[in-house]
């Protein structure tokens, strides 16, 4: 007599569970994007190579938005701050190349 009912109650237990398996998936893949993402910021953060001081008058530019996205960028603010990313991005490609042509000299020591 109740058939019915019991099938529609049924229906809506196994929607319920993929609702929550479903939820369950979201939170986990938010879990890793977050992850993902800190990470990536982190590898960024140690690529550029600054001092925690330098790193924190970096962000607080940024924050300020005296520092663009680094291809929008007022005058002032790349003549007068030391701590300008295209500044000290350029120093550490010149301690890169200085590191590459040192290391192409023991190379080539080594193959003699």
């Amino acid at each position: 007599m109740y058939e019915k009912l019991d099938k529609l109650r049924e229906e809506v237990r196994r929607c319920e569970k993929r609702v929550a398996d479903a939820q369950n998936r979201l939170k986990t893949a938010q879990e890793k994007l977050k992850d993902s993402e800190a990470s990536q910021i982190l590898s960024d953060v140690g690529a550029m190579k600054l001092t925690p001081e330098e790193l924190a008058k970096v962000l607080a530019l940024v924050k300020s938005g005296q520092l663009g996205n680094g291809a929008v960028q007022d005058k002032e603010t790349k003549s007068d701050s030391h701590y300008d990313y295209g500044v000290k991005k350029d120093e550490a490609m010149t301690d890169e190349i200085a590191e590459d042509e040192e290391t192409k000299e023991v190379n080539a020591d080594e193959d003699y």
